[in-house]
């Protein structure tokens, strides 16, 4: 009989536990001290292991132990349901200062460089076992091809499988600089804007058909615009030089309307919704960190208007 067929579930967290830290540390002897056991059972582990999987995980040399093929295939799983159960753990005892593992977020470039950047070192700074990584792009990510834990988004969600959980809410200002507007023409109406240049940020899903509420009706007024960037933070510099007229979210522009930088237009025609999301994958257990997380976002995002 086999050592892997009197194995019971926690032995198994144990072996592959020895098997992680062999492989980080490419020695049986260097894992053996940091696991507090002899390098003769943290080998006897790791065989353990591989009889049970009926693979070889290591190549073996008097020198150096290394992944085989199976092994480094092997060790990305291992090692998150070995976080998981840890994750398990944190949460049964309710104990949030023991959080760790990885977290894995991805947000948009704007949002994310404004609040999430910070937020993230805040986070880390709280929790230091946790290994955080921030992936800002404005692309679609798919969250369980990419491996991510949690996405932050703005806007209308498209229906999925996902699960969301709404953490705030941001609205869409028109606004344009004073050195534009002192030599515009008049501008009382949203039917006015085809008068008036204006930059597009082409991440915007309608681009340069802007929604605007008129006598209590919802209205598109298709802008003519001469610049346009896929990027609000790029459209808000374009606005702040007085090349036209930007819509954007509230969060990208507030400091600039409170300090006269640019100015609100058609205050009582605009105001549409941006609801902020963190979207997670419905086939993956929610773990402690990553909820956690979520909370401490909303905190920092739940001013906004």
């Amino acid at each position: 009989m086999t050592i892997a067929c009197t194995l019971t579930i926690m032995d198994r967290i144990e072996l592959m536990k020895t098997f992680l830290k062999v492989a980080d540390t490419g020695s049986f002897t260097s894992a053996a001290d940091k696991l507090s056991m002899t390098p003769q059972l943290a080998s006897k582990y790791v065989r353990a292991l591989e009889e049970e999987l009926e693979a070889q995980l290591f190549h073996r040399s008097t020198r150096r132990v290394t992944l085989s093929d199976t092994g480094a295939a092997f060790y990305e799983r291992c090692s998150r349901l070995v976080d998981d159960y840890e994750e398990l753990k944190s949460d049964v005892r309710q104990d949030t200062r023991t959080l760790r593992g990885e977290l894995r977020v991805t947000a948009p470039h704007c949002l994310g460089e404004r609040y999430l950047v910070d937020a993230l070192a805040d986070f880390s700074d709280q929790f230091p076992e946790i290994h955080a990584s921030l992936e800002l792009t404005d692309r679609y990510v798919d969250l369980l091809e990419e491996g991510m834990d949690v996405a932050i988004r703005v806007g209308t969600l498209a229906d999925s499988t996902l699960l969301a959980r709404q953490i705030g809410m941001a609205s869409d200002v028109l606004c344009a600089s004073p050195e534009y507007l002192s030599g515009a023409p008049s501008l009382k109406q949203p039917e006015d804007l085809k008068n008036h240049t204006c930059i597009v940020d082409t991440n915007f899903k309608q681009r340069n058909k802007w929604p605007f509420e008129i006598n209590g009706q919802s209205k598109v007024i298709e802008v003519t615009s001469r610049m346009k960037i896929n990027n609000a933070s790029g459209a808000r510099a374009l606005a702040l030089k007085g090349r036209g007229i930007v819509l954007t979210p509230s969060y990208m522009v507030a400091d600039d309307l409170a300090e006269g930088r640019l100015v609100q237009l058609l205050g009582d025609f605009t105001g549409s919704t941006l609801a902020i999301h963190a979207i997670y994958p419905s086939t993956r257990h929610l773990t402690a960190r990553v909820r956690r997380f979520v909370d401490f976002v909303a905190q920092r995002v739940k001013h906004l208007r």
